[in-house]
């Protein structure tokens, strides 16, 4: 019974977990379709230029650390973009971050909470100030530069010191590969998850154990006077 209860909660975890990275999955795959969308009707209406957003002139902000950089699209994006990331964060908690990025990384915008003001603390810039960066790392790159039909799925270890299970897919404008939209989950999330099913089963074997011996207390004496009845007569 303790085997087969393992067996089962242990089973019933993994669907959890897939369950989770699914919808990730999901979700960057809606990303970039929706990114790609606006992209392509602010094209058709004049708002920006195709080759404005595929322009790779990335110019320097002054006195940033780590380096931030305005581009031509940098604008738009916060504008038509930025509140629409922001929605995947409102929807689904266990994101930690849902942004688009082009295909070298740079990342025009970012979720509300990460795109604030520099200072001159670089722990809080790393932390709060995140629009505008290049995410040139070798994680990033192959998020950003992934050109499938389906998803990257990697393990990343942001520079806020947590470990990502980070997914993404790709962006497209009128079918030229521009960039990716990532979404970040914690693995802190998971293991929570898994800490919350090894509660589950220890609850489980101590319940299965409780009731098995209670029966064995009840039975036994039970059967011993049945015997004891017959050999006497």
């Amino acid at each position: 019974l303790c085997v087969g209860a393992f067996l089962i909660i242990t089973n019933l975890f993994q669907h959890i977990e897939d369950q989770l990275l699914e919808r990730c999955r999901i979700e960057a795959k809606i990303g970039a379709k929706g990114v790609s969308e606006i992209l392509e009707f602010t094209i058709s209406r004049n708002i920006i230029r195709e080759s404005d957003l595929f322009d790779r002139t990335y110019l320097e902000i002054p006195d940033t650390m780590p380096k931030l950089y305005t581009t031509k699209y940098d604008t738009l994006f916060a504008q038509y973009i930025q509140k629409y990331q922001d929605e995947f964060l409102r929807v689904d908690k266990d994101l930690v971050y849902s942004a688009v990025v082009d295909i070298n990384g740079y990342a025009p915008t970012h979720n509300t909470n990460y795109s604030q003001p520099p200072s001159k603390d670089v722990q809080y810039n790393i932390r709060y100030s995140r629009a505008k960066r290049k995410f040139d790392d070798a994680v990033g790159l192959r998020a950003a530069r992934y050109g499938g039909s389906a998803t990257i799925e990697q393990f990343y270890a942001r520079d806020t010191g947590e470990l990502i299970w980070d997914i993404a897919s790709p962006v497209k404008i009128r079918e030229k590969h521009w960039g990716a939209f990532r979404v970040g989950v914690s693995m802190s999330s998971i293991q929570d998850l898994k800490n919350h099913m090894f509660l589950m089963i220890v609850m489980t074997v101590f319940i299965i154990i409780s009731i098995t011996m209670l029966i064995l207390f009840l039975i036994i004496p039970k059967k011993f006077d049945e015997t004891e009845i017959t050999t006497r007569y």
